[in-house]
């Protein structure tokens, strides 16, 4: 009987330390035995039970709108990177984060005037429905777009595929008309622009970090070899970033392996990393000049400043955007979800870009009218003459002075040698 009794202790305990163990192991549960955890939890669940008892519009407090706002204010009072997203939003930016994107194929930026149109994509639904480029958006459905960033902007325009969205715009001449578009899912190719000039010089521009971006550089790269490149013009002005595996795909193939690219670090264990170069292929010693400026970000920031402290390249243009921060997402029960800052990025100098931003070797600035207008131009000049693009645009083709500061340097470099 006592050595039954033996036994069922035994197991009990066994399971009791098993079940402890799990919990306090996870660092989301640990909070059960915190006496603060429960303290704040209660002067909650109260406050939000007197709020939706007493407060006076009652369509305004109910339960479930209460804990999104609540949980809304808690998480982005951390940091601009951080927020929360209720079930319908955090389907969409799930999407995003796969990179796939449904929308209707266009570029937007925020003007003095509102919101221009930069770029239409090829065959995409947008150009399909007749949208140009240069035309304001004034209007997304019923929202007037007054007032709304660029991301609000750009949620309000993506949606389900094969559904229709009305965008009122406005043309340069101040007429108005509605288009209805209908979304379909966008593939762009994270290259553009690949060439060689006559001296050699290759120049792309990369616009997003995606999990294809690497064999798509990797391709572009290629393909400037063979056309008898000597040295390179790597664009990444106005790319915000992507995926952190993208840009250490890139930044390998300009250094030696087992060199340091980015390390990572956070609270937890699994958010210490390094990651180092090892590639069979690469080009590490082609002249490199790297262009960036306030709209580069984040994995943009990781391929220009690791090529900039390990002596691979010079930044050319305006200091970068500042975002050094790792987000990871933490899926919640009813299909809402947290984006939270999990860890910082560090450069291989052991340096931090996170509301730093990388200053330029050299600094060549360019005004923000002067952006907007070189916008409209890497994605029209090539198809319209000079005088037909000031009739379309309103002004005259200008030159991109960083660019061509850069393609200085490489001349000069060419030189010395």
């Amino acid at each position: 009987m006592k050595l039954k009794q033996f036994i069922i202790w035994g197991i009990s305990f066994f399971i009791l330390t098993f079940i402890f163990t799990r919990i306090w192991l996870d660092p989301t549960k640990r909070s059960f035995f915190d006496s603060d955890y429960w303290i704040a939890l209660s002067r909650f669940e109260e406050s939000m039970r007197v709020t939706n008892a007493r407060y006076v519009e009652q369509n305004k407090s109910k339960y479930s709108q209460l804990a999104d706002r609540a949980i809304s204010g808690m998480v982005s009072q951390l940091d601009r990177h951080s927020s929360y997203y209720p079930p319908k939003e955090y389907e969409s930016f799930k999407d995003d984060t796969h990179r796939r994107y449904v929308g209707i194929g266009i570029m937007i930026r925020k003007v003095e005037d509102g919101v221009l149109v930069t770029r239409v994509f090829p065959e995409g639904p947008a150009e399909n429905a007749g949208l140009l480029v240069g035309e304001y958006i004034l209007r997304v459905e019923d929202e007037l777009l007054s007032g709304q960033d660029l991301s609000e902007v750009s949620d309000l325009i993506k949606g389900k595929e094969d559904t229709i969205v009305r965008i009122l715009v406005r043309s340069r001449k101040n007429i108005e008309r509605s288009i209805d578009v209908n979304r379909k899912e966008i593939n762009v190719s994270s290259v553009e622009g690949v060439q060689v000039d006559e001296n050699g010089t290759g120049y792309l521009r990369l616009v997003q970090f995606t999990s294809r971006s690497g064999d798509e550089f990797s391709k572009a790269m290629k393909e400037l070899r063979d056309k008898g490149m000597k040295n390179l013009i790597l664009d990444l002005r106005d790319n915000s970033g992507g995926l952190l595996s993208a840009a250490i795909d890139i930044t390998q193939l300009f250094i030696s392996n087992g060199q340091v690219v980015v390390s990572i670090k956070g609270r937890e264990k699994e958010n210490i990393r390094k990651f180092t170069a090892s590639s069979e292929e690469g080009y590490p010693d082609v002249p490199l000049i790297v262009l960036m400026n306030e709209g580069s970000a984040s994995a943009s920031e990781i391929v220009g400043g690791a090529l900039s402290v390990l002596g691979r390249a010079r930044i050319v243009g305006e200091k970068s955007f500042g975002k050094g921060s790792v987000q990871t997402i933490f899926p919640v029960a009813d299909q809402s979800g947290l984006r939270l800052t999990t860890a910082m990025y560090f450069l291989p100098d052991g340096s931090t870009i996170h509301d730093q931003g990388i200053e330029p070797d050299i600094l060549v600035e360019c005004s923000d009218e002067n952006e907007t207008k070189l916008r409209i131009q890497r994605y029209s000049q090539e198809v319209l003459d000079d005088k037909s693009f000031e009739q379309q645009f309103g002004f005259y083709p200008i030159a991109d002075v960083q660019l061509q500061k850069a393609k200085e340097l490489l001349s000069n470099l060419d030189k010395e040698n």
